[in-house]
């Protein structure tokens, strides 16, 4: 039997230092490896991106110096940013950058990007055929483009405008049929002798008017014996029902029109953002020559409440926050001139990560991401809907415009109603008088003959 030897392996021990940076050195290698850098980013260089400084609306674009965070990005807020950062997420690769606020206009901005100045420019940018340059590109739009005008509404209904729904020969025609149809009911029912109806002639009288108006409303109590007279008011019936339920739809909508009547306004005094394209563009294209420039929405409320300007044209985005911020005191008329929405710039070198942010953002509008957003944003919890006009404003040289009333409902538009009322009350009334003749021959007493001594008719 062979000698087993049997020895002891004593482990090796290293410092700990040691150990620590070589696991460091683990991590970091593990980490350069897990890290997917989005296409066209070169890990050399240094992304910035410039964030307008001096937007019209903080809804877009805000800086918040007040609350300085360490973590850089978070000092900027708006909806924009929320859309980039929303488009990034959808991407699933690393793109470390860093935000520099630029003060200038949004051409100047467009330029300094152009210029490599900046790597990419993120806000409320809009895409326009002159500032489409060789050494940028351009995302997809992120919101709708428009020319809008935002002007104040009227004031608030009249005190007869609940008489307003109905013309003057709808209301006669209805008194008129409503005193007939009274009549009819009384006189069927006075000779039926229903106790409801009799009596003296001022409380017949008053129980019928009573009886044949509250029908209007359904709340009438008087039994009724003849069957003419269920038939008069079964049609009354009818003809109240629709004569209501159209009168109160049609004051529901002069009441919501009221609301959404633009006042009076005067192309001499037009207000518009002072940090954009849009002074210049109104002047030239729709030839306005007196225009207030406006650099903020406190402004334009101040103007607005001041009589400086009486409209205001906007982007189809600024002009929603606007009035869902004050959507008790302004309304929208839309214009048929359109521009190509905001969008985002990058470098020419960048175009590849500019197309892939393009189809995120396609991305976030399928998947109602941005509707979303927008609603975060540009729609307050006080105006939960935005009250805007459907009519556009088709030419832009007149005086003044405003939106048209409701009409009111004539007589022409029931004319068969009321006629077949007439016709059914009359035909029962008639029926009714020949009823009543037929009743008054039958009972009558037949005359008795004289006869003579012989049994002999005289």
């Amino acid at each position: 039997m062979p000698f087993l030897h049997s020895s002891t392996i004593k482990p090796i021990q290293l410092p700990m230092p040691i150990l620590l940076t070589s696991f460091l050195l683990v991590v970091s290698h593990v980490s350069v490896a897990e890290a997917v850098y989005c296409e066209g980013y070169n890990e050399n260089d240094t992304f910035t991106i410039a964030v307008p400084g001096k937007a019209s609306f903080k809804t877009f674009v805000h800086k918040t110096p007040h609350l300085e965070n360490p973590d850089q990005k978070k000092n900027y807020s708006g909806f924009c940013i929320d859309v980039f950062q929303a488009a990034l997420e959808r991407l699933g690769c690393d793109l470390p950058f860093t935000y520099v606020e630029f003060n200038g206009t949004y051409d100047q901005l467009v330029q300094n990007v152009s210029d490599k100045n900046y790597s990419a420019a993120v806000g409320d940018i809009t895409i326009l055929a002159e500032r489409w340059k060789p050494d940028v590109s351009f995302t997809a739009p992120f919101t709708e483009s428009g020319l809008t005008l935002v002007v104040p509404v009227r004031p608030g209904p009249k005190a007869g405008i609940f008489l307003k729904p109905f013309t003057t020969g709808m209301w006669l025609a209805t008194a008129a049929v409503l005193v007939y149809t009274m009549f009819i009911v009384w006189f069927v029912e006075r000779q039926s002798k229903n106790e409801e109806f009799c009596g003296p002639l001022s409380n017949q009288l008053g129980n019928a008017l009573w009886f044949t108006f509250s029908s209007l409303f359904l709340a009438h109590r008087e039994r009724i014996q003849s069957n003419y007279a269920r038939i008069v008011v079964v049609v009354w019936l009818f003809l109240a029902l629709v004569l209501t339920s159209s009168y109160t739809a049609n004051l529901t909508s002069m009441l919501t029109v009221s609301r959404l009547q633009p006042k009076q306004w005067s192309p001499k005094t037009v207000g518009c953002d002072e940090n954009a394209f849009m002074p210049k563009y109104i002047r030239d294209e729709l030839n306005f020559t007196n225009i207030i420039t406006i650099k903020d929405e406190d402004e334009y409320q101040a103007r607005f409440k001041n009589g400086n300007i009486s409209a205001a044209f906007l982007e189809n985005p600024y002009a929603k926050a606007f009035v869902n911020t004050y959507c008790r005191n302004f309304t929208l008329i839309p214009t048929k001139y359109s521009f190509g929405g905001f969008g985002f710039i990058f470098q020419k070198k960048y175009s590849p990560l500019a197309a892939d942010v393009s189809k995120a953002i396609l991305q976030l509008s399928q998947l109602g991401e941005l509707k979303r957003l927008e609603k975060k944003w540009l729609t307050p919890k006080k105006c939960s809907q935005s009250q805007t006009t459907t009519e556009d404003v088709d030419s832009l040289e007149y005086s003044e415009t405003w939106m048209d009333d409701v009409d009111s409902l004539d007589l022409l538009s029931f004319r068969g109603l009321f006629f077949f009322s007439l016709a059914t009350s009359s035909v029962c009334f008639l029926l009714f008088l020949g009823h009543l003749l037929k009743d008054y021959i039958y009972r009558s007493p037949k005359p008795v003959a004289d006869m003579n001594e012989n049994n002999e008719i005289v």
